[in-house]
């Protein structure tokens, strides 16, 4: 009987075509049939999953938000990952694409949901939905906990970029709240509990206030300035990695033809004695050494002679693993040159500071326990260039962490431009007589730059590799930054900003303003929306479909289709009488032909 009754509803009806809304109710919770949708009231369980969508929404967002920013320590975070894997991936790649997706699905599925609610649909999210937006959720809880033991940098990461994208997150802030506005104000009249909506309705307004106000919150010293500050120099990371083979002759060739103050590498030092150039502890990475010697492959390299080092093809795994997806761009002729690249000693590094008056800087790496120079590698390392004459004191870095390695380095040297390794007090630094520093940027603050600006201290901020961050620094006061993207920052002739400074105050107020006038008028129109369906006549018209009316209990789908059940006492006084599936079915066909807001009459879904 009541699938005959669901038949005979969809069949006697003259239906207009609704394709949008078959859409919306079909691809949010698989309800494309017609009669299968309900106006119905939501149930608290989908109105929880909605919120669930929306919740998954907003950690999707984030984590694009934060995979963005992250791509300035991309390739680190690759080489971080291979180290414990032992094998190289673009794990970066597949984590940014996967949340993209993840973000356009709960996207659209808050789009969704929010169409139900405006158009009057019952929610109703299908069960794969649910656990799919569920799984989201908890993969984002897991990889923020993940990503804060093995990579906590990146959060300090985060919190900078803040510094600069700040202005442009407020007024996205404002838009999305003023859109909220239309849902805030449809159930501000809608509900007739008055508690509830004006609980709602509060803190939608402390929502408001707050995003309003949050510049005052910001800092950001690109449009705060009212001048500029010198533009930072910019030391060569590993030379120019991401277009030549990191640490040898091409790449450092490559860096200097992009206006750089300095070269950087990390030194080790071999079995007998050479002191040659390498990022990680190992060669696993950046040579042939599995096919050379398979059986070292893991062994430090320290452990290594140099004629055994000189044996190694640094060159060609850049062009097989295309870390930066350059190599399509090489000529055949710069390929064989890489493929031609061998380690590079300490002493050809500086021969090529000297001749071109760079500065260099270096990070000596202790050699293994089985290292004959394991005990005095200091000492070995400072005389080796020492017998350098020609490279002049100010421009050889030597990096200390604490105060005692300053004296020990004095008592051989003076010769050296002593740096300070990390964030160090201003106090301390000039207690030792130390007038410069070399930081990650997650060691140092931005009033940590200012203190040492304003002491006379110069400060080196690494790994610097975007744009947005170099301008950030630039800003702040930085003297240099190292970078392995110098062919990127070179071409950076101002700070960019989101706006100029000045020009923000006036857009922030006028977004706010702009923003305020929508949330008003959203309120008088559907408190004349309201009013208007309250009004005798448009409760006569829609006496079976009133959605707003507090005085009026609107009809449940069921109770059209097949009649109310028999009212208690004290429902009965002035209700209609039961009416029969057939009087329901000529009642819905005349209402259709009358009203545009009834167009449909739906039965109740078989549970």
């Amino acid at each position: 009987m009541v699938a005959q009754s669901h038949i005979r509803l969809e069949k006697d009806q003259n239906y207009h075509n609704q394709i949008c809304l078959s859409c919306i109710a079909g691809c949010y919770g698989c309800r494309w049939k017609r009669y299968r949708r309900s106006k119905d009231p939501s149930s608290i369980r989908e109105k929880i999953f909605a919120g669930i969508a929306t919740l998954s929404f907003m950690f999707s967002t984030f984590w694009l938000y934060y995979w963005i920013i992250a791509d300035n320590d991309a390739y680190d975070f690759n080489r971080f990952i291979a180290t414990g894997t032992h094998s190289y991936f673009d794990w970066y790649s597949l984590f940014y694409a996967l949340t993209i997706v993840m973000v356009v699905y709960t996207g659209v599925l808050v789009a969704f949901a929010v169409s139900h609610l405006v158009i009057g649909l019952q929610l109703h999210l299908h069960w794969s939905h649910k656990c799919l937006v569920i799984v989201n959720i908890a993969g984002c809880v897991a990889s923020a906990i993940v990503l804060s033991q093995m990579w906590p940098s990146s959060y300090r990461l985060l919190v900078i970029s803040f510094h600069m994208t700040g202005p442009f997150l407020q007024i996205t802030a404002v838009v999305v709240v003023t859109g909220i506005g239309w849902l805030v104000c449809s159930s501000f009249f809608r509900i007739s509990n008055a508690a509830v909506k004006y609980s709602i309705m509060t803190v939608y307004a402390i929502l408001v206030l707050f995003t309003y106000l949050s510049p005052l919150l910001m800092y950001a010293p690109c449009l705060k300035s009212s001048s500029t500050p010198p533009r930072p120099t910019i030391i060569a990371h590993k030379g120019a990695p991401q277009l030549a083979p990191e640490n040898t002759h091409v790449s450092f060739e490559t860096s200097l033809n992009y206006n750089i103050s300095g070269l950087e590498s990390d030194v080790h030092i071999s079995l007998d004695g050479q002191l040659f150039l390498l990022h990680d502890y190992t060669f696993e990475f950046t040579s042939n050494i599995a096919s050379v010697f398979p059986d070292r492959v893991r062994e430090p390299a320290s452990n290594f002679t140099w004629e055994e080092i000189q044996t190694l093809d640094v060159g060609s795994w850049f062009l097989e693993r295309d870390p930066f997806n350059n190599v399509r761009r090489l000529s055949p002729e710069q390929r064989e040159l890489y493929r031609q690249q061998k380690v590079m000693l300490l002493n050809d590094l500086l021969q090529l500071a000297v001749v071109n008056d760079k500065s260099v800087v270096f990070d000596l790496k202790p050699p293994h326990e089985g290292n004959p120079y394991a005990e005095n590698y200091v000492n070995y390392t400072i005389t080796e260039i020492l017998e350098h004459k020609d490279l002049k004191a100010y421009k050889l870095w030597w990096l200390v962490n604490q105060e005692s390695d300053v004296s020990y380095v004095r008592s051989i040297t003076d010769d050296l431009l002593i740096t300070a390794e990390g964030r160090w007090d201003v106090s301390t630094l000039n207690r030792v007589h130390i007038t410069n520093i070399n930081a990650e940027y997650s060691e140092v603050s931005d009033s940590d730059i200012r203190q040492y600006s304003s002491s006379n201290i110069t400060s080196n901020i690494y790994q610097v590799g975007k744009e947005w961050m170099y301008s950030l620094f630039w800003c702040e006061g930085a003297t240099s930054v190292t970078s392995s993207a110098c062919q990127t920052l070179s071409t950076v002739q101002s700070p960019h900003s989101f706006v100029k400074p000045g020009g923000y105050l006036a857009l922030w107020i006028t977004v706010d303003i702009i923003s305020a006038a929508a949330i008003v008028a959203f309120f008088f129109l559907h408190r004349h929306h309201y009013e208007y369906l309250n009004n005798p006549e448009a409760i006569s018209l829609n006496s079976g479909r009133n959605k707003y009316g507090p005085q009026t209990r609107r009809k449940s789908d069921k109770e059209l289709l097949f009649g109310a059940k028999k009212p208690s006492p004290q429902e009965s006084e002035g209700d209609s009488p039961v009416r029969t599936p057939q009087e329901i079915l000529n009642a819905a066909d005349a209402t259709q032909k009358d009203s545009l807001h009834d167009n449909e009459v739906v039965g109740f879904q078989l549970q």
